[in-house]
Formats: C-alpha cells, structure tokens, sequence
C-alpha cells in the first residue's frame, strides 16, 4: 500500500559533459526533490556546547573492522557513514538529495547514476569526489578489514562502482531490485587518505586515528577512558542544503564516558550532561521530581514516535547444549511473565514485542509471543528431560545436568528487572544465572557468540535486515549480527525472496513465514517497547516545535536541536539567584498522532495497525 507517494521534479539533462564522452548520457532522466519541508528547524542557532555520554570509550574509531559496531559507533557514523547518496526524509519517507544532488533508475532497476553535491567537502578541505565512492567499494571488498559483513555485503549487493567523471557516478547492483534507491547508495571513503593494508585491523594507530568525514564535525579531543569530543566543521559545506538547514547546530559535542546509566543520570541533575535519555519507566514515574525540574530549569519530555522497533529480546545461543533443544527453549518462553515484570518494575508503561520485525508491515499479525502458561513450560521442560527437581529445588535430567544458564548483559539499569526474571524463573525450577558486564564486553560477547543467553538491543532501518541475524551464511563466522547462530534452509530461501522479488505481496508472505518459523524455533524472546522517546533536557536546549522527526528511533539519528546561548546565560543566572522559571507543566507531545491512534486501538480491542509501510518504493 502506498501512503506516501514521492514528489519529484524531473530534470532534463540536455548535454553530457564532454568528459564522459564514453558514457551517453543524453537521454538519461534525473529525479530530486527539493520540495519536501526540511525537517530541521531553519531557525535553530548554530554554537555552543552539547554535554553527553557514552556507556564505554570507544576501542576503535574506524568505521568497519573489529569493534567498529559498539555503543560509540552511533556517534562516529553519524557524521561520516550516515551521510550516503540519498536518503529518506524521516517525516514523509520520500527519497531526499544527501551527498547527491539528483538520481537516475534505470529501466533494470539495479543501474543508479548518481549527480554528486559539486560543492561537498571532506574535513581537510579536499572535495568529495566519484573515486570516493569507489573507494568504499573497494575497502568494503578488502578481506584486510577483517569484516565479514561488508566482505559479504559488498559482494551480494554491488557488481560494480563506476567513476563517469568527478561527479557522475555510475551504480550497478547484483541483481534487479524493489528498492534500488535504498539498496544501491554509498558513503564516501576518503580516497587521498585511505590506506589499507595486512594487518590494518590490528593496528593502533589507524584504530585511533580519527576520521576525515563529509559530515560537520571532527573528533577534536580523546582522553583515553574519560571522554571524546567533536568539533564543528568551520564554514561547513552542507550549512546551505535545503534538507540539512537547522541540523548539527552545537559548536562541540563533549561524549563524556560514564559506565552507568544511573550515574549519568546525577551528572544530567547537576548540569553536567545537556541532554539525558530516561530509559526506565520506573525513573519516569518516581524520580521526575527533582528541583531542577520543578523550577523550570529542565524540561521533562514524552514524545510518541512511528519508527520500527528493532530487536529487543532475550537472545538464545543455539550452540549452548541446553538451547540445542527447542522444548527446552520454549518452556522458557511460556515461563517468562511480561504482565508481571511489567506491573512491578516498568509501572505498566510499556508493550509486549511479539515480532522480530516490530513496527513494520514486515511483522505477522498472526505471530503473538508465548503467553505466561506454567503448564504449558512445564510441558515442555518435562518433553526436554527436565522434570525432577534436584536437592536445590532446580530441575535436573536424567544425566543429572540442572536446568541452568547464564543471562549475561550489559547495562546496570536492567538489573531490577533481570532480577524479577531470575526469581520467577526459580519458582518453576528453572536457574537463570545474572552476569553484568561492562557494556561493551557484553556486546562483543554476543558478536562473537561467547554466550549462553543475552539480550539482543537493535534498532532497524526502513527495511528489516534478516539476513545478517538469520541467515546461516553468517553462521559459519563470528564477529557478526547472526549471534543466535541459527541456520535454516527455508529461511535462507525466504531471505532472497525478501530481497530481490520484485512481487510485494510475495516478499510479505516471505517475511510473514520467517516471522513464524523463528517464532516457533523459540531461541528469540521478544521483551517491550514503548512508541515514544522520554528525555529530560536543560532549558538552553532548544527543540523544532515537533521535536524529533517522526521516524527517530533514538536522539542521535535526527541532529535537530540546539544550543540557545541566550537562554544558557540567563539560565545560569537563574539558578546562581536560586531562581525559580516556573515548572514547565508539558510532559507528552504527539505531534505524528501515534499516541491517539493506539488509545483509539485500544477502545476498540484492536492492535493499531503499523505505519512504517516498506512498500512505498515498489
């Protein structure tokens, strides 16, 4: 179904440059679009400094390789391997001028030429150029990256990249696509400075060398274990597009490293931090009161959003013996009380993910998580061996082995709640192990499948991406998204139909069995989510009236707010005079009518229908 439907003007190229005389591009047709509202606000000022934080100082700054997927890579891909050819406009999905400024399909649907931005630069001056692109293609195929991912992921989707002059660029996908504008796009890797060599993953200096990007901010500062800092671009080139007027406005973003979320959470109450996430439904509910927020210096904010949800759940690793068997797994799943946990540690706020492709049209309606049914789990752990209780009062088998594993995770906030899982667990004889581990070490844990259960935190683009958590090519590696280390004929099958039919309907049905199949196959426990983003912030924080776009998963993906210089003096005056600027008394905002639509849902007993609609480009 098609709900939003692209606005393009159409451009005429009347003669092709003389320097691509090996290349006839006078009938080509190009595609912008510059008439969609920018989602920044024009009027935000640009300055000042934005104070946040990161749960582990990075132990890389590179952008592929080995541990260039942890919690800092967020912050350094969204100044170099977020700025691509084109993009989707996150309020009206339709494809947006980025690092190009128009765009051409071809009749195959997997040939782009792309018009690169002339006046883009990297941070050293150098302007961005077709060989760019070239480069990254060719880093990307470059086994010296020690990166199965994009080894793989340049092999599947690029047959080649191809420079017509500085700025055409010519695109040539594996195979015929639904979606080539979004399967075909590239950032740039700076050429002039890209070396890539044996041993270039291992070595510390490229490791900690930051990165000359396209994008308006270069890591300035790194103090090893405390903090990194970026600095703005001077005379930014993108200052003057039309779709990045009112974005990156701070002066310096200050990623200050603070292991523990509560903790961050008193430096935000101190003033130390611009800008804090409040993740906890039970921090929403109780500790929203202090005096800060009371006198109006900081603001207090619920924004409902319509964005996919991700992944979020309890992930089983299948070559862990007790999770090799599927009765075994899904007594877990019907032991697991989400009605519980939910009344006791989130204070009701949040709703049960029941798909591993929450909030797209891509989820089964059909699938629904394993309902709390003690007798059901039972049934299940009694089918897997598991029905006598040992000394301890922990199930054992008929070899003596206790129902037993680890949950190993890695963010303290959740320990309340992994708490309440493990005693609920325990009634039912079931013994789940808590291992909190540094954030990072529990991520590369998973990556490389040193694991027994964890939990699975992922946000997803436009489109779910399958492959990289479910097909078993990736199985045969680590260092990768497939940390279940699931593996089905079916379901590989079921992926290439989702990515290359060119029938809707079919790559539907296609996503809609996979959704059953890991469903039945039970390794995945899909935990909640809320469709909103709580965030607390100081008064010289400044917002768009919508506040973040409308498909914003977290606050990094969408630079739209800004640093109010003004506001900060008087505001430090305020609170140097004990002053009080009278508490702000708004709390939610819907400005995207997410939050009416599913209390409308919920008079009527209805799920509310998914709107992230992946079909629009078909």
């Amino acid at each position: 179904m098609r709900r939003f439907l692209p606005i393009l003007a159409t451009v005429l190229l009347l003669a092709a440059p003389a320097a691509i005389s090996a290349e006839d591009l006078s009938n080509i047709k190009w595609e912008t679009n510059e008439t969609d509202e920018p989602f920044g606000d024009p009027a935000a000022r640009k300055g000042g400094t934005f104070n946040t934080f990161t749960t582990a100082y990075p132990l890389t700054v590179r952008l592929m390789g080995p541990n260039s997927n942890d919690s800092f890579a967020g912050y350094n891909r969204a100044f170099t391997m977020d700025f691509t050819l084109v993009i989707r406009h996150p309020n009206t999905d339709n494809f947006i001028p980025w690092m190009a400024t128009h765009w051409s399909v071809q009749d195959d649907k997997k040939t782009v030429y792309y018009k690169l931005d002339p006046d883009a630069r990297w941070s050293d001056g150098k302007p961005v150029t077709a060989d760019d692109y070239v480069c990254t293609w060719e880093t990307m195929k470059n086994e010296w990256i020690v990166d199965p991912f994009y080894n793989q992921y340049a092999r599947d989707f690029f047959s080649s990249v191809e420079k017509i002059d500085d700025y055409t660029l010519k695109v040539i996908g594996t195979k015929t696509s639904w979606r080539p504008l979004a399967d075909y796009t590239l950032w740039p890797t700076p050429k002039h400075v890209t070396n890539i060599f044996d041993g270039w993953a291992k070595d510390e200096k490229i490791n900690l060398t930051p990165q000359v990007v396209p994008g308006p901010y270069i890591i300035s500062e790194m103090a090893t274990g405390e903090r990194v800092v970026f600095s703005r671009v001077s005379n930014w080139w993108g200052d003057k597009k039309h779709y990045m007027q009112g974005l990156f406005n701070p002066e310096k973003i200050v990623i200050k490293v603070i292991a523990d979320e509560d903790r961050a959470f008193d430096y935000f109450k101190k003033g130390d931090l611009s800008f804090y996430t409040v993740n906890t439904a039970k921090k929403w509910a109780n500790e929203m009161d202090f005096d800060a927020i009371k006198k109006g210096w900081v603001h207090r904010r619920r924004e409902f959003v319509d964005a996919p949800q991700g992944m979020y759940g309890f992930a089983m690793n299948l070559e862990f013996p007790l999770f090799q068997n599927k009765d075994f797994r899904k007594g877990l799943q019907y032991l697991f009380n989400f009605k519980e946990l939910n009344e006791k540690q989130m204070a009701s706020a949040y709703y049960r993910q029941n798909s591993a492709f929450e909030g797209t049209e891509y989820m089964n309606p059909n699938v629904k998580a394993y309902p709390f049914d003690p007798k059901l789990g039972r049934d299940h752990l009694a089918k897997a061996g598991f029905s006598k209780r040992g000394p301890d009062g922990i199930l054992v088998d008929e070899k003596g082995r206790r129902a037993s594993f680890t949950l190993t995770y890695g963010s303290k906030g959740l320990e309340p709640h992994m708490t309440i899982v493990q005693q609920l667990y325990k009634r039912f004889g079931v013994d789940m192990q808590l291992s909190l581990r540094e954030p990072a070490a529990a991520f590369e844990l998973g990556l490389e499948r040193k694991y027994e259960m964890t939990i699975i935190s992922r946000t997803s683009g436009f489109y779910p991406e399958p492959r990289q958590y479910f097909h078993s090519e990736f199985k045969k590696t680590t260092n990768n998204n497939a940390i279940f280390g699931f593996e089905n004929k079916e379901v590989d099958e079921l992926i290439e139909v989702f990515r290359w039919d060119q029938d809707r309907d079919k790559r539907v049905q296609a996503m809609h069995r996979i959704d059953e199949i890991i469903n039945d196959e039970a390794f995945y426990m899909p935990l909640w989510f809320g469709p909103y983003i709580r965030f607390v912030y100081w008064d010289h924080v400044q917002f768009p009236k919508n506040y973040f776009p409308k498909r914003t998963q977290q606050y990094t993906d969408w630079w739209v707010f800004w640093i109010d210089q003004d506001r900060e003096k008087a505001l430090n005056e305020a609170m140097a005079a004990g002053k009080s600027l009278g508490e702000d008394p708004v709390v939610d905002v819907d400005p995207y009518g997410v939050k009416e639509r599913l209390e409308a849902a919920a008079m009527t007993g209805e799920a509310a229908p998914a709107t992230s609609d992946g079909s629009k480009s078909d």
